[in-house]
């Protein structure tokens, strides 16, 4: 309904217009949390999918979900399932998509296009 919050961190939040304590959440950060806190994140995952219905058989979890009034997002995103499908790699081989980025072909093969963008604000 609103977007998303920055739940727990509330002083950074307040630095942009719009953004307030809320009880959005969003499935794919708890697989994001997995490497750092298994259990939590899949009993996090098991309730947000049985207690308000959040994941969509053949599709994967939906976007997000207000905890407080119960709405669930109408979405299923592309960019939250490969985020997911990210986080299950790392769980079950760490490393595994850190490590193309440490060799040095890739490094030296994305430079030169990194060097012609311009990231300024």
């Amino acid at each position: 309904a609103g977007g998303y919050a920055t739940y727990g961190v509330d002083a950074l939040g307040m630095a942009v217009d719009g953004y307030t304590s809320g009880g959005v959440v969003t499935p794919h950060a708890s697989f994001l949390a997995m490497p750092f806190a298994r259990d939590e994140a899949v009993t996090n995952l098991r309730r947000i999918a049985q207690d308000f219905g959040a994941y969509e058989d053949g599709l994967g979890f939906r976007d997000s979900v207000d905890v407080n009034t119960g709405r669930v997002s109408d979405h299923v995103l592309a960019l939250d399932q490969g985020m997911i499908a990210a986080a299950l790699a790392q769980v079950l081989k760490p490393g595994l998509l850190q490590r193309p980025f440490r060799s040095g072909g890739f490094a030296r093969r994305v430079r030169p296009l990194l060097a012609k963008e311009n990231f300024a604000i």
